[in-house]
């Protein structure tokens, strides 16, 4: 029996079901996202099966017993990209009446969804009061990954690994600084010198934030060994006990000059030629056709990294 190389499916519902039961990683969960019955999900997928002519799921029992077959995962990463193809043809369809409505799905790190996110959004959502924006908070690896996954439509973040998939859409270096209450005898200083703070009880992040691996290999370059009072794998609280006085937090260095968040805090700029600066990156898969409400947005982030610092 011959089959159509294009394969249209009788039922594109069933895709819908396939990718919730591969997101949620079980038919229950799955039936909850969806409310709608795991048996009727079941038979769904077992019917893409049969139309596809090929096991999606490994069905076992208990937990973890139920796992992408080799065709599942090929499978599922042509349905995640089709996915992220259709929601940018929806905003674009948006765009031709004049971004009146739009979805713009991107990732930043942490910094960002305090620091940089809030005021450009509240001054875009102001221009373009239609589009919304769904915002994933994650790592600059995990962010590369969703960005290669079709899964957002762009990221931004620093020191992103380096990958041939990736289209670098603005980039700009960005300096480090510390961060101490404003009665810190560093805090009169008009710049510092990384081993200045030797003296001093560090915040840091733990092994789990990307920065913790930056500042180990600056750490090393100056051959200075921390102290350190508080580790933690919240930026958020490395700020706060910063401001309080715990201890010296070393930061990528704040992008608007001061942090609103902690006004009686200093952010004094590191300069040594022996650290390198960090590498603020704003990316798309390559290829990938992002919709004019995300190259409007894209176009912001530009001018903001462009005119700060």
């Amino acid at each position: 029996m011959s089959r159509d190389p294009g394969l249209h499916l009788k039922n594109p519902t069933s895709l819908r079901y396939f990718y919730e039961v591969a997101q949620a990683g079980s038919f229950r969960r799955a039936a909850e996202r969806t409310h709608v019955a795991a048996s009727a999900i079941n038979r769904q997928v077992k019917n893409l099966e049969e139309e596809i002519g090929a096991m999606l799921f490994e069905r076992g029992r208990g937990r973890g017993g139920l796992k992408l077959t080799s065709a599942g995962e090929v499978f599922i990463h042509h349905v995640k990209r089709a996915m992220g193809e259709i929601a940018t043809a929806r905003t674009e369809v948006d765009a031709l009446r004049g971004l009146q409505r739009g979805t713009i799905n991107f990732g930043v790190n942490e910094g960002f969804s305090r620091e940089l996110l809030p005021q450009m959004l509240a001054a875009f959502h102001k221009k373009y009061p239609g589009v919304n924006y769904e915002v994933t908070v994650a790592s600059s690896p995990r962010l590369v990954e969703l960005t290669l996954g079709d899964e957002i439509d762009f990221a931004l973040g620093y020191n992103t690994p380096a990958h041939a998939g990736l289209t670098i859409l603005a980039k700009r270096d960005v300096g480090s600084c510390v961060m101490v209450p404003r009665k810190h005898p560093l805090a009169e200083r008009s710049w510092v010198r990384l081993t200045d703070c030797a003296a001093y009880e560090l915040v840091l992040p733990d092994n789990s934030l990307a920065l913790r691996a930056t500042l180990d290999q600056m750490f090393a370059r100056v051959g200075m060994k921390p102290r350190a009072v508080l580790t933690t794998n919240s930026y958020e609280l490395m700020r706060s006990a910063a401001s309080a006085g715990v201890g010296v937090a070393i930061l990528t260095q704040y992008i608007f000059g001061r942090d609103p968040n902690h006004p009686d805090a200093a952010f004094v700029p590191i300069r040594d030629s022996r650290i390198k600066p960090q590498k603020l990156v704003c990316c798309t898969r390559a290829g990938r056709h992002l919709s004019v409400a995300s190259l409007s947005l894209i176009e912001e982030i530009r001018n903001a990294l462009r005119h700060k610092l």
